[in-house]
């Protein structure tokens, strides 16, 4: 299994797994290779996971694009120059980080071989996407100005690459004679306006969400290029860095229709998967109840149906009819009801029509958490499937044969290590932004 994922914070709106699942699965690789989201605490984390979770490579947004650095074993020089990574690969057991977003950049302004030198051009926004922006634009000798709301930042950035800065309340007399405008500002921050803009401007507006200026840009007849372009374009090469292939044109198209997808819809359930030990009923309680769900344990459940503990099926019927039992219940809990958080047991993603299940009836979280946490967490003697000598070696086993199956379940894996409480307060976060609870 190849597994792949995307990390950020937040995550879960992020259009990469559309994008990549599609092209595997026109590749006829759907089976062998999964791309996923991880919804990491800090940079620090997501690369535990990439480690824990044995990925073989892993793109990188905000903001942890920086920070990633310093966990890695090398960087290759664009990411040095630009100071992030987007691109994270395992090679022979090193992390090398790339920056792919710069290729990204010029890819989306040049395809009709547009000539960008001595060209006059307005970076707004110094993170790591407008970082990556200078890079690109300055390898195709465009004359660039560096704006960002606070000015001392870019000063600094104009300074580290050789380019000039100017204050914001300049903005409008820069754009009055600039042939390109970069906006690398989140969605929701709206100082350009509509009056500004002139229709020879063309206008490259890094987010995929609906902004103003990307609606005011529109009115005014500009030249757009929307997020979903760059995106595509820095997964060219993201993609190469991973497989050590290149993607024909048909494979580019194969990605940009699944960028058109709609997003995640509001999801009528929510399902918590995952290893034994994870946290999934305690986390799930508290997510019902800021998400203000009716709370579902699965194999609470069973037990009330069964008159009798887990282990004590297990033990009198067998592991074939305890799975029989759950597939029952989990199909008479879920195609039916909505507004439903539930915590499910952590073999229930064996069976693929309860994986398709999940999938189609609810949005699918993947708790994870290190063997060693999950060995503390459990106590002896209650788990059927532990049971015996060596129940750490068990464990691995078990959890290495699963990480496949839990990936083509879920919609976002969580590292669920630190407390509960904050672990729920991160899916919180998560849903929230995504789906404006």
């Amino acid at each position: 299994m190849n597994l792949l994922a995307v990390t950020g914070k937040p995550v879960l709106h992020s259009k990469s797994p559309l994008m990549f699942n599609a092209l595997f699965k026109q590749k006829g690789e759907e089976n062998s290779t999964i791309y996923t989201r991880i919804a990491a605490a800090d940079a620090k984390e997501a690369i535990a996971l990439f480690k824990e979770l044995h990925l073989k490579g892993m793109n990188v947004t905000a903001p942890f694009k920086s920070d990633i650095m310093q966990y890695l074993d090398a960087v290759d020089e664009a990411a040095s120059q630009i100071g992030g990574v987007n691109t994270v690969v395992d090679e022979n057991g090193k992390l090398v980080g790339y920056n792919t977003d710069y290729i990204g950049v010029t890819r989306s302004l040049t395809p009709g071989s547009l000539d960008l030198k001595g060209r006059p051009c307005i970076v707004l926004g110094v993170g790591g996407a407008g970082r990556a922006a200078i890079f690109s634009l300055l390898h195709q000798q465009a004359q660039i100005t560096v704006v960002n709301r606070t000015y001392e930042k870019a000063r600094e950035t104009a300074k580290h690459f050789g380019c000039s800065p100017a204050k914001i309340e300049d903005l409008q007399s820069l754009l009055s004679h600039s042939q390109i405008l970069i906006s690398t500002l989140p969605p929701h921050v709206d100082i350009i306006p509509a009056h500004w803009l002139r229709k020879e401007l063309v206008v490259f507006d890094a987010n995929y969400k609906t902004s103003p200026l990307g609606e005011k840009a529109r009115q005014t007849g500009c030249r757009i290029i929307k997020g979903e372009e760059w995106l595509l374009r820095q997964a060219v090469p993201a993609y190469r860095h991973f497989f050590g292939s290149s993607l024909s044109e048909n494979d580019i198209e194969t990605m940009r229709t699944a960028l058109v997808t709609p997003p995640l819809p509001k999801p009528r359930n929510i399902s918590l998967i995952g290893f034994m030990g994870t946290g999934k009923t305690e986390i799930g309680r508290i997510l019902a109840s800021r998400l203000k769900m009716d709370f579902i344990d699965i194999d609470e459940k069973i037990e009330q149906f069964e008159k009798r503990t887990i282990p004590g099926i297990f033990s009198t019927y067998g592991e074939a009819y305890f799975r029989a039992v759950e597939k029952r219940l989990l199909k008479q809990e879920l195609e039916n009801n909505q507004n439903r958080l539930f915590a499910c047991g952590g073999g229930i993603v064996l069976d693929k029509e309860n994986r398709d299940l999940l999938k189609n009836a609810s949005l699918v979280i993947w708790l994870y958490a290190s063997i060693e946490t999950v060995l503390k967490r459990i106590p002896t003697g209650t788990r059927p499937l532990l049971s015996g000598n060596n129940p750490a070696q068990k464990a691995h086993e078990l959890l290495d044969s699963r990480i496949p199956v839990y990936a083509a379940a879920a919609d976002i894996v969580v590292g669920s290590e630190r407390n509960q409480e904050e672990t729920a307060e991160r899916i919180h976060e998560e849903i929230s932004k995504t789906f404006n609870h």
